[in-house]
């Protein structure tokens, strides 16, 4: 018969064609809203609603009056201020306020301990006047009841304020200890990179390789493009993937030869998986030597892998992006990126320029949905200083005491794939790789000088 080829399927071949297939129509947008995640915002708006609504009462509460239980509707509150202590009349009736009188003279009592308030001049109108001295225990009126106080109007409402502060600290105290417990469940990896294409540069070793084992392990049907200039090591890490060959391209690239472009590059990934997700520009080389000592060849060699290489590729994936209306491209760069150290004054030359480049990137693409995260890591035990450049060009081949004791690559990748699915525009991962950044914004010649004791010693 002359029917369609679709017609020719059975109806169990059309259902495994939909379970396994991984078109674009398929995938789930990486900008698109779940309903989980609606619901999760509800809650939390509803929680931080009823916090307002709660501190808002006890405002109201500590600035206006009270009703006396006892006296109900008929009763109001009024207060005497004195300089050295407080005469609070508490409550009295509405319809007896004619008969208290403008002001009290207290006159002595013989226990020493007691005084008896009269009064004189005028009718009162609350609230009391203040008045310099009156230690009343009693007054003789069978419409006023005051009491002594030992504190102050302005000292309890101070104490009411502190109060409210607390309890807000508290309130959104419980709210972050939640969310820091809802978020992983929220913020799940596996259904951000599901079906998703993900190209990773410097996959060969180091944090690129543990981004690309991390990546299977969370979200298994993540499909992988491994670049670096070693095609045999990428062999090797595909060997060690629990996955399916076809899902990982394995494709050798070398960013030094950015002055080629690299467009041929994304032809064959979009050929193979017919689009591209994100892309983890990893791949860079470190430095390890004096600026005076440094040849002109390896200040150009850093800048241009570790920078124009990274760029030429973040460019030729631009266009693909913007043609989808969505993308997120994800750069490796270094806290020597926020703070120079000696000894690496042109690698981290690089990762400044990497972070002006992205966050400008960011600025110019937000409207085509395009999303950028720089991760800033800090001391991971990577063979980076073992493979760094040396001022004559040379590899150093030593491994730095630091870097040898630095956060395990698996836990570095853990933490920026969540970070990654979470679209944050920076992560600091790695030891101390907050608190130097922080530093160097807060208090940046503090910094210069632990710098300088790290160093001599």
């Amino acid at each position: 018969m002359n029917g369609s080829p679709s017609s020719n399927m059975s109806e169990d071949d059309t259902k495994l064609m939909s379970e396994f297939d991984l078109s674009e129509s398929s995938e789930l947008p990486p900008t698109s809203i779940t309903h989980s995640s609606i619901v999760l915002s509800i809650a939390i708006l509803s929680v931080v609603v009823i916090i307002f609504l709660i501190v808002l009462c006890k405002l109201v509460r500590c600035l206006c009056f009270q009703q006396n239980p006892n006296n109900h509707d008929q009763t109001e509150r009024i207060s005497s201020v004195i300089q050295s202590d407080i005469s609070t009349i508490h409550w009295y009736p509405q319809h007896h306020r004619s008969q208290i009188k403008h002001s009290l003279s207290c006159d002595h009592i013989n226990d020493g301990n007691r005084y008896t308030c009269t009064t004189k001049d005028g009718f009162l109108s609350p609230p009391l006047p203040s008045y310099n001295r009156c230690h009343s225990n009693e007054v003789n009126s069978l419409d006023a009841n005051i009491t002594r106080s030992s504190i102050q109007i302005n000292q309890q409402t101070m104490n009411e304020f502190l109060n409210i502060f607390f309890q807000i600290i508290l309130y959104f105290g419980i709210i972050a200890i939640i969310a820091y417990f809802i978020y992983p469940l929220h913020n799940n990896i596996e259904n951000y990179f599901k079906n998703n294409v993900v190209w990773i540069t410097g996959a060969s070793s180091g944090i690129g390789r543990a981004l690309a084992k991390e990546l299977i392990r969370l979200s298994p049907s993540t499909r992988l493009v491994l670049s670096a200039r070693r095609e045999d090591e990428l062999h090797s890490l595909v060997a060690e993937l629990p996955v399916n060959p076809d899902q990982c391209l394995v494709l050798p690239l070398d960013l030094e030869t950015h002055e080629y472009g690299f467009q041929s590059k994304v032809d064959i990934v979009l050929d193979r998986f017919n689009q591209i997700d994100v892309l983890i520009n990893n791949a860079g080389i470190s430095q390890r030597s004096l600026i005076k000592e440094t040849k002109y060849a390896v200040d150009t060699r850093l800048i241009s892998i570790n920078f124009l290489g990274t760029i030429t590729l973040t460019k030729a994936v631009l266009s693909h992006f913007i043609q989808r209306q969505k993308g997120h491209f994800v750069v490796v760069t270094s806290v020597a990126g926020y703070a120079a150290t000696s000894l690496r004054s042109s690698y981290a030359a690089s990762k400044h320029a990497l972070h002006a480049f992205f966050d400008a990137l960011r600025l110019e693409h937000t409207k085509d949905h395009i999303d950028v995260t720089i991760v800033c890591p800090g001391f991971v035990k990577t063979n980076i200083s073992i493979n760094a450049l040396e001022g004559s060009g040379q590899l150093h081949n030593k491994m730095d005491p630091k870097t040898e004791k630095g956060t395990d690559p698996t836990v570095c990748a853990y933490d920026i794939l969540h970070g990654i699915a979470a679209r944050k525009h920076e992560i600091y991962v790695g030891h101390l790789a907050s608190i130097v950044i922080y530093l160097r914004r807060l208090c940046p010649q503090l910094l210069y000088r632990i710098f300088l004791r790290t160093e001599a010693s």
